[in-house]
């Protein structure tokens, strides 16, 4: 049901059907309230690092209906989206999809999008970290989309992304690492804090890249 769907909302949302390519169906299950839950598994298990600024929408979604077996009606579902992928599918069940709908039978009737914010527990354990930083330096660094990283058992906290899965990031001291994904000693460390930095970056991404290169 859920490729279906995304069959169906193609048009309205390309970069959700572009995302999907890039995901497996890992498992579903119930909840208490008759929503239906999905979790997915990457394909490629650097594409999430390297795409979550692109795929960071987070969403409710009515207008999409599916056909009642048994009444021949068509029944709203009620989508939420997170990141361009379903992660919830809310309609009424009586026994299962499967049983009580035909999953293959569905239509777009005025569809409605109703943005959501989704807290990013990550960014509060960064906000700790850069505590002693003006906010005009943070202004600078891309906060709000930090992901923690772990590499072997230290943790990482991104503040720049540096494209194709490689990013600028402090430690949990507030040393400045770059990481790099392929390479053979994957975090390194570049500034002693992020005042340091600052003295050679001023919002120019160019200027680091000679730290990639380390």
């Amino acid at each position: 049901m859920e490729e279906n769907i995304v069959l169906l909302l193609a048009n309205a949302f390309p970069e959700m059907a572009e995302n999907y390519l890039h995901w497996t169906f890992s498992t579903a299950g119930q909840l208490a309230d008759k929503t239906i839950y999905i979790l997915h598994q990457s394909t490629d298990n650097l594409y999430y690092e390297r795409n979550r600024t692109k795929h960071k929408q987070h969403f409710f979604l009515t207008g999409v209906e599916v056909l009642d077996k048994h009444t021949g009606t068509y029944i709203p579902i009620k989508l939420t989206v997170s990141n361009n992928l379903i992660q919830n599918i809310s309609l009424p069940l009586n026994k299962t999809l499967r049983s009580d709908y035909e999953l293959s039978h569905l239509r777009i009737n005025n569809l409605h999008k109703e943005d959501f914010i989704l807290k990013n527990t990550d960014e509060i354990k960064l906000k700790t970290i850069l505590s002693n930083i003006s906010d005009e330096q943070k202004n600078l660094l891309e906060t709000e989309n930090t992901i923690e990283i772990e590499l072997d058992e230290k943790y990482y906290y991104t503040i720049i992304d540096m494209e194709d899965g490689n990013y600028i990031a402090v430690n949990k001291r507030g040393n400045v690492f770059r990481l790099i994904h392929d390479h053979e000693e994957p975090a390194k460390k570049i500034f002693q804090n992020v005042q340091k930095l600052m003295e050679v970056y001023a919002g120019d991404k160019y200027e680091l890249q000679k730290y990639l290169e380390q």
